[in-house]
């Protein structure tokens, strides 16, 4: 039996309109670990408007900040089980897990921009074979500005913190909050404002970014220009979700996280002096730390490096020799 005219013109034109629809893009869900003013996530939002016109519309990113979607410490294991498929975290929280997740948060190891890109290039290489054995791909990092106190009295050396309620926010700003004498409290960024007004928190470590972003003004009046870190935020990628892209989406993402780690660094030297004049201007007294204070906290900077190395296993001894050897 022939299929009569009106089928066939039918079929043509159900077949002429699926021809010519747009393909529907893929999407994407991102958790990031800051709000929309802070550099990482400005960073991260041109990120997603560079994948989305490196791939022609095909890949599509939904940026959920400042915990909006997820905990910082579930969004390694979330990206991991294909929960979401890209995140943003800070590595160094899972340095429990294996202690070159730690390295870059070490204070005094690496407190400048320099020395943070040199340690980079020597650890890259290990963190991204890790992260592969995971089903993770790292697409890029971006410190933060060099961390240092806040306080809501003036220090003149680590006596002044000797039973003070010390945010940590990964394993070693709480060991460090030990050796010092402070009592350690696990406080993540999203709930920093929260936990000095109800009295968890006195004091912190962290950078002049966190302090802008949580209004630490409100809370205390010292800033110490100590520099002892500059952590790093990496960006990573579910690999299975990312290897069942064709190769044009690939290497659209691929480029868009090359251009990505690029501007971060740039954007982490442009802003820090910035953020530490909104910091002045807020009425925050910025100051110098002293030669007692710095010393001491020298002091304890070494015995967490060996400590650090110790952790690490056959690793540490190579990678701290390859960094000093670096230019």
């Amino acid at each position: 039996m022939k299929p009569s005219l009106k089928l066939i013109l039918a079929t043509a034109g159900l077949a002429a309109l699926v021809a010519s629809s747009p393909v529907l893009a893929e999407k994407w869900n991102m958790p990031v670990r800051s709000n929309e003013r802070n550099y990482f996530t400005r960073n991260i939002m041109q990120f997603t408007a560079d994948v989305k016109k490196e791939t022609d519309g095909k890949l599509e990113i939904v940026v959920h900040p400042e915990d909006s979607l997820l905990k910082q410490p579930e969004v390694k294991r979330a990206v991991q089980t294909g929960q979401v498929q890209i995140g943003e975290f800070l590595m160094s929280m899972h340095s429990n897990e294996w202690a070159v997740f730690g390295i870059d948060s070490v204070p005094f190891l690496a407190s400048n921009s320099a020395d943070g890109a040199k340690l980079l290039r020597v650890v890259r290489p290990l963190i991204i074979d890790r992260l592969e054995k995971q089903g993770i791909r790292l697409l890029f990092v971006v410190p933060w500005p060099p961390n240092s106190f806040y306080s809501d009295k003036e220090i003149k050396s680590t006596n002044d913190f000797k039973g003070v309620k010390f945010r940590a926010f990964n394993p070693v700003t709480g060991r460090l909050a030990q050796l010092m004498g402070a009592v350690p409290v696990t406080v993540q960024q999203s709930e920093v404002s929260q936990a000095f007004s109800t009295g968890v928190i006195q004091a912190m470590i962290t950078s002049p970014l966190t302090g802008v972003d949580t209004q630490a003004w409100d809370f205390v009046k010292y800033f110490y220009e100590v520099k002892a870190m500059a952590p790093w935020n990496i960006v990573v990628v579910n690999e299975g979700m990312f290897s069942a892209l064709d190769a044009k989406t690939r290497n659209g993402v691929l480029t868009a996280a090359k251009a990505a780690e690029e501007r971060g660094w740039k954007l982490q030297a442009e802003e820090t002096s910035k953020l530490i004049d909104t910091l002045k201007a807020k009425g925050m007294q910025v100051r110098q730390p002293g030669p007692e204070l710095m010393a001491e906290l020298h002091k304890i900077g070494e015995q967490l490096v060996a400590e650090w190395s110790k952790a690490a296993g056959d690793e540490g001894p190579k990678i701290l020799d390859q960094y000093r050897k670096a230019n």
